[in-house]
């Protein structure tokens, strides 16, 4: 069977500033290789691809079964892909969180599909792909497995990692892949552990669950010599949810990049109230230049309705910590909070200030399918759904959530004093210019600048 893995060309708009490999297509390629299926990915996205050439693209390869990857943001994308697809290939099969979240409800958003699959998909997708070269309909067997016409209970947890066959990232086009923290330099994406233990109201547990499950840590050392080894790339990305939940694990992974003297740069993501300042110590001198934290807001209120279980003063403790480590902090924040006013939220902007972050995300809070959030926001009557407005949003439509308070008008405001006050400081350009190392990270900064500015003008003119 020829199966074609598709991430879908961008769609108008859609911004192409950030380019990150799509890493849960990769894990599934290696699961069908492992397999012994044939399988091939075409990152149309990556490629900047014409939505004319995927049709062309897919008349000369005639791929028996295609699988779409879909985020709720982009579905869009996907549902166009299928509708593309569909006249080139026998069967098309829709995975990721939308599918997980909603689960047959996509087959009314796009009858295109002939299967999907809820949940992490790296054993099930073999199976279904073993049962259709074999003529046999798929039954309960498969775990997860959705079509039209029935849909089987679960949504597989794999536990054991470390039994995953490493990302097929030699069917990428690895050269394309860029984030401007790295001055665009090319970059890699590496998942280390899976699943959140916490029950923040915006999260979407669907496809990983609340079970942390790590890999090892020689498991996953073994995963970035190959990267180093096989690709040339050392600046990475940690997807995780939380890199640095177990702190001996960040420290033996730390020590392990010294030991094999792999020479990388890397991000993470971490909590402010599980900040380790040995592990910061390890790390930093393992090559890492930067932690994004999820900060939210510093009202008591905004976080008792997130139900972050963090507090201000943690948030400030953390960034502290990680600066005195000589590591970079990002904070994300979410504005457009229900209990939180014009005020409160301005506040938010001068604790992005206060707290010394280098980088900052302004997010408004969105109500995605599969969240505590979504459910709520449907009940109260707060659901709308309607055209990204930040600069680091993607999606024709994204979910969006009004009150009395938060009106449209008033959350593009608040996102542009937020991203105003907190980029468009003498002080904070001149500090960004002073820490400049190559013309290419001089290129990078002057193009996200510029990215900022364009955006800024657009949201201020927009109707």
């Amino acid at each position: 069977m020829r199966i074609l893995l598709l991430n879908p060309p961008p769609e108008a708009g859609q911004s192409r500033d950030i380019l990150g490999p799509p890493l849960g297509l990769a894990y599934l390629a290696a699961a069908l290789q492992a397999a012994g299926q044939k399988v091939e990915i075409l990152d149309a996205f990556a490629l900047g691809l014409p939505w004319n050439e995927l049709e062309g693209f897919l008349d000369r390869s005639r791929p028996d079964l295609v699988g779409i990857g879909g985020m709720t943001p982009i579905i869009s994308a996907s549902y166009r892909a299928a509708k593309i697809a569909k006249r080139f290939a026998r069967w098309l099969v829709l995975g990721g969180p939308h599918v997980s979240a909603l689960r047959s409800k996509v087959f009314e958003e796009a009858p295109e599909f002939d299967f999907a699959l809820a949940g992490e998909a790296e054993e099930t997708f073999p199976m279904l792909c073993k049962a259709l070269e074999a003529g046999q309909t798929p039954g309960q067997e498969i775990p997860g497995l959705l079509s039209p016409k029935s849909e089987n209970p679960g949504a597989p947890i794999i536990q054991d990692l470390d039994r995953l066959p490493f990302p097929a990232r030699r069917l990428l086009p690895n050269p394309r892949y860029r984030h401007p923290l790295f001055g665009g330099e090319p970059i890699a994406t590496v998942m280390t552990s899976r699943g959140c233990p916490f029950g923040c109201v915006f999260c979407d547990k669907s496809v990983s669950g609340r079970t942390w499950r790590p890999r090892s840590a020689d498991n996953v050392l073994a995963e970035l010599e190959q990267i180093v080894k096989e690709l040339g790339l050392r600046s990475i990305i940690f997807y995780d949810d939380l890199f640095t939940l177990d702190p001996e694990r960040a420290i033996r992974i730390a020590q392990g990049m010294l030991e094999r003297k792999l020479n990388l740069r890397w991000k993470c993501e971490g909590r402010v109230n599980l900040v380790n300042e040995e592990a910061l110590a390890w790390m930093k001198r393992a090559g890492c230049e930067m932690i994004a934290y999820g900060v939210e807001t510093p009202n008591e209120q905004g976080l008792k309705f997130l139900h972050k279980g963090i507090t201000a003063e943690q948030a400030a403790a953390a960034f502290a910590k990680t600066r005195a480590a000589g590591i970079q902090t990002l904070a994300y924040f979410i504005l457009g909070i229900p209990g939180e006013t014009f005020a409160d939220e301005l506040k938010t902007i001068r604790f992005a200030r206060e707290i010394g972050a280098d980088y900052a995300q302004f997010a408004l809070l969105s109500p995605f399918p599969g969240t505590p959030l979504c459910r709520e926001a449907v009940s109260r009557g707060w659901y709308r759904e309607g055209p990204a407005l930040g600069p680091a949003e993607q999606g024709s439509q994204r979910p969006r959530l009004l009150t009395e308070e938060w009106t449209e008008d008033r959350l593009k405001a608040i996102q542009r004093r937020a991203y105003t006050g907190f980029y468009l400081r003498p002080g904070y350009v001149l500090k960004r210019l002073g820490r400049l190392r190559s013309g290419r990270e001089l290129v990078a900064g002057v193009r996200s600048g510029l990215g900022l500015l364009r955006w800024r003008f657009r949201a201020k003119n927009k109707p």
